[in-house]
């Protein structure tokens, strides 16, 4: 409960600012201004979450002493954390970046990818690597790095191709 609360804390850092700014720019008709701020909230965004992430890498063991955990229970907990916060940065690139596709308007692709991706990379492989490779929970932990690092690179071309410009907002 505590990593969810802490992970909705640092998403509400970062979500307003792409929607509001490049918004703005979009309906202003200003394409070079939102491409300017989604390079530079993206830069922003990622440099804060990962100091953010490294911090609660780094204090993870000191929160596991106020639980009485079992040592392979301690042990998972701490593979999660690395694989959610050192990993975290493609779910921060990719949030970031819909984010800002969708303020420019370019809702139904990020729609689309990000349902797609769920079903085809997210459920699947969870599925392969969680029950049928015996991974458990960090089987399926890889799978959603999975998921997110394939909608960061699809963002991130789509961002880079320049389409999302076209989009009319008003």
């Amino acid at each position: 409960k505590v990593s969810g609360h802490w992970l909705r804390w640092r998403e509400s850092l970062w979500v307003p600012y792409f929607i509001t700014v490049i918004g703005q720019c979009m309906g202003n008709g200003d394409a070079d201004a939102a491409e300017h701020y989604f390079k530079r909230l993206t830069r922003i965004t990622l440099l804060i979450s990962s100091a953010w992430n490294l911090l609660i890498f780094l204090l993870t063991p000191f929160f596991m002493k106020f639980y009485a955990l079992q040592p392979e229970t301690k042990r998972l907990v701490i593979w999660l954390v690395l694989i959610h916060n050192v990993l975290m940065q493609q779910h921060i690139l990719f949030g970031a970046l819909s984010n800002g596709l969708r303020a420019a308007g370019d809702v139904k692709f990020t729609m689309y990818v990000s349902v797609i991706s769920t079903i085809a990379v997210r459920l699947l492989l969870s599925w392969l690597l969680g029950i049928v490779l015996k991974m458990g929970v960090i089987g399926i932990a890889i799978a959603m790095v999975c998921d997110w690092s394939i909608r960061a690179v699809i963002f991130f071309w789509r961002q880079k191709s320049g389409k999302w410009k076209t989009f009319q907002v008003i």
